[in-house]
């Protein structure tokens, strides 16, 4: 019998490497440029991106990252710091502006965080803690957010030629009207929580324009959480006798790995760009201090049955399969689809036991291969009906 396969060409269950504040900004906290660099030196040697290349990338050449990016200058660099920044909104260098189109032209993905993500309560302490106020917090209504919010949309197309069909509340932080803001801006799917703690996460769909929710299960320092230290000596203080219970910590994180994997779920993995910060103190969960946990992290998953993808790939498999009709009568194959979130190259996997082909009205034969032990045929779908000849 002829399905249609959970995700995309019979994958037991998708990746995605997800990294937020990606910015054209630097602060000179450390003495290693890529400690530093937030994505001012875009791809150069030295840069945080040729750091995450060279340690993470090159080895495991297959993963997509989704990276979530504030469009304005971003204000948690403070302009009252004792450290030298530099920081720039999009589309004011074209260095910056030609990284992001490189990115999405080696299959990542740029994807909304917000315009600054916030302000200081007092703009002249440089710390963060019990000083910040995330930008979703500061909506008052919902005409504003949905007002600041499409202005990224619109920046991104108009600077970068990329089209954003997602993103990411900033610091996981919302008010009561953030998902009728998100409808009305009809995104196709949205960050919403991260849900570190469970063991699963079923897609599911908000607001009238049915808007995805993707999930955050997996934080890049699951290897190192207990271990890693940000300089604050008060803070590190306290979890100086942490770093004892790492090893149980990690293997508490690869079952819940492999939780994820077992049940089909996303697997979605929260990391930053950069540690550096205004107050001089590391910020938890960034590709630096995290990039040991990240190759156990990705050393575990090539072993697996995976679909390396990005949100935006994920979330568009998610709708294609969720609203796809289809029918086997005798030999023909019907598939309707209605593109309502006008999605780029709709594709979807049908897979059955058994081997077979599909012939198309024009005599054109689409033929499977084998995948997690069943024949998959992976099919561009078209805004419209579909007719199809099995063969078996």
């Amino acid at each position: 019998m002829l399905k249609i396969a959970r995700w995309y060409n019979n994958f037991q269950t998708p990746a995605v490497l997800t990294i937020d504040d990606l910015s054209d900004a630097y602060i000179n906290v450390y003495n290693k440029t890529f400690k530093n660099d937030w994505g001012y030196f875009c791809d150069n040697e030295g840069s945080a991106f040729d750091f995450l290349q060279k340690n993470l990338l090159q080895k495991y050449p297959e993963i997509k990252i989704t990276f979530f990016t504030p469009y304005a200058k971003h204000n948690v660099i403070n302009e009252n710091s004792k450290f030298k920044y530099k920081k720039f909104a999009v589309g004011e260098r074209i260095e910056f502006t030609n990284f992001l189109k490189k990115l999405n032209n080696m299959g990542h993905e740029i994807a909304h965080h917000g315009s600054t993500h916030g302000k200081y309560i007092n703009a002249s302490k440089p710390s963060t803690v019990n000083n910040w106020i995330h930008e979703w917090a500061l909506f008052d209504n919902v005409e504003e957010g949905v007002r600041v919010t499409l202005n990224g949309v619109k920046k991104f197309k108009e600077v970068c030629n990329l089209k954003i069909t997602g993103g990411r509340y900033c610091g996981y932080i919302r008010r009561e009207n953030s998902q009728e803001i998100i409808n009305k801006c009809n995104f196709l799917y949205w960050s919403e929580i991260g849900v570190y703690k469970k063991d699963g996460f079923t897609e599911s769909y908000f607001g009238e324009n049915n808007v995805i929710s993707f999930p955050t299960n997996i934080a890049g320092n699951a290897f190192v959480r207990l271990s890693w230290l940000s300089g604050d000596k008060r803070r590190d203080r306290k979890k100086k006798f942490f770093k004892y219970f790492q090893p149980l910590y990690s293997l508490y994180s690869y079952i819940h790995l492999y939780k994820l994997y077992k049940k089909q779920q996303i697997i979605s993995i929260q990391e930053h760009n950069s540690p550096s910060t205004s107050s001089g103190f590391a910020q938890s969960a960034n590709i630096v201090t995290d990039i040991n946990s990240l190759n156990k992290i990705f050393n575990f998953l090539s072993h697996l049955s995976i679909w390396y993808a990005t949100c935006n790939e994920i979330a568009s498999y998610i709708y294609t399969r969720d609203n796809i009709k289809l029918e086997v009568i005798d030999e023909i194959v019907t598939i309707h689809f209605d593109n309502k979130k006008k999605i780029n190259n709709p594709i979807i996997s049908l897979v059955s036991k058994m081997k077979f082909s599909l012939i198309d009205i024009d005599g054109n034969v689409y033929t499977t291969k084998k995948n997690n032990n069943k024949y998959v045929c992976n099919l561009k779908i078209i805004d419209s009906i579909q007719k199809y000849k099995i063969k078996l």
